[in-house]
């Protein structure tokens, strides 16, 4: 199986720790981007097929990323997942509009995140998250 390409856009050094240390390194191939430049730098050159964003990050937010990705780029096949403590209906509304697969809200639950990341992939992508997932299931 060829390896789910996901980007973690974190700012803050423990919940990267968090998210790298949660996903599953036969499943996921991951890189790690500390502010919204570095980011959007890794998306195009990289092409993920997963980021996890979130929102609140140096330089340029994790909304203007997901706005230059889906509306400038025209992106809508990378699977985008916010991760994020803000929380408001606002917040989630928001990002919806712009086509997010998922939103979790922190503190992350880090037992549920490989299953959270497969099931909203295979809104985007599901022949890779299928394969992906019977994997998980195996490892399990």
């Amino acid at each position: 199986m060829q390896k789910i390409k996901i980007l973690i856009v974190e700012d803050h050094k423990v919940t990267q720790k968090l998210l790298d240390q949660s996903l599953r390194n036969d499943i996921f191939e991951k890189r790690i981007a500390e502010n919204g430049e570095s980011a959007l730098e890794h998306y195009h050159e990289w092409k993920p097929d997963v980021i996890l964003l979130d929102i609140l990050l140096p330089v340029i937010s994790g909304y203007a990323i997901l706005k230059e990705i889906r509306t400038k780029d025209k992106d809508t096949s990378t699977a985008i997942i916010i991760v994020s403590s803000l929380m408001t209906k606002e917040d989630v509304m928001d990002c919806a509009k712009l086509g997010i697969e998922g939103y979790i809200v922190k503190p992350i639950n880090i037992k549920e995140m490989n299953r959270k990341v497969l099931e909203y992939l295979s809104k985007s992508s599901s022949e890779k998250a299928t394969e992906a997932t019977k994997l998980f299931k195996l490892l399990e």
